[in-house]
């Protein structure tokens, strides 16, 4: 039901795509641990005046939900107790993982196009890289995937846009590379196919 590539270890992955997922998903990454308590008072602000906000879940607390079926989050989204239940798996994971091995973990395992699973299948089909080689707009687009797997292109260049911005990095040619990504078919690279899973 997945198309999974090798596991690979973090420094087998794009410095880019390591810092647009960061920015993009969880800034306080680095210094939290694993729930942003600043984050999540801004959402329960925003959400008490009925305004849309980025969510507070850390990229600690999505693993917790990748790891374990029961923390995944439902279509409806989730009750508190659910949202207790991901802030405390995520709390554990902070005390027994590095940060190094968490951000691994998630751009392993995080879904991002499809049945594409983990950044290692999402380069080889959507770029035809190994993720290593990823350039700057090749991160952005696949950092925004996470929020939006399926987005249509316009909705993932305009999200990847303004995370290029946010980089201070052009957004000249984006649309063309997001064309271009989502038009491609599987391919093996290296004569290994990524194995459905």
């Amino acid at each position: 039901q997945v198309r999974r590539g090798p596991w690979l270890d973090l420094a087998e992955i794009s410095p880019a795509l390591r810092d647009a997922l960061v920015l993009s998903e969880d800034r306080r990454f680095w210094a939290h641990g694993g729930v942003d308590w600043q984050a999540l008072a801004a959402s329960a602000w925003a959400n008490a005046w009925n305004t849309r906000t980025r969510g507070a879940s850390t990229l600690t607390m999505q693993l917790a939900g990748l790891l374990d079926d029961d923390l995944a989050r439902p279509a409806g989204g989730r009750s508190l107790g659910s949202k207790m239940s991901q802030m405390a798996r995520a709390a554990q994971l902070e005390a027994r993982w590095s940060k190094v091995q968490i951000l691994e973990a998630y751009l392993n395992l995080v879904p991002l196009r499809g049945e594409l699973q983990g950044v290692a299948a999402a380069a080889q089909v959507l770029f035809g890289k190994h993720a290593n080689g990823l350039d700057a707009q090749e991160a952005a687009l696949l950092a925004v995937m996470v929020r939006g797997p399926n987005a249509n292109a316009n909705v993932l260049e305009r999200r990847a846009c303004e995370l290029l911005r946010q980089q201070h990095a052009a957004c000249d040619g984006l649309g063309i590379t997001t064309g271009q990504a989502l038009t491609r078919r599987p391919a093996s690279m290296g004569g290994e196919a990524i194995a459905p899973h």
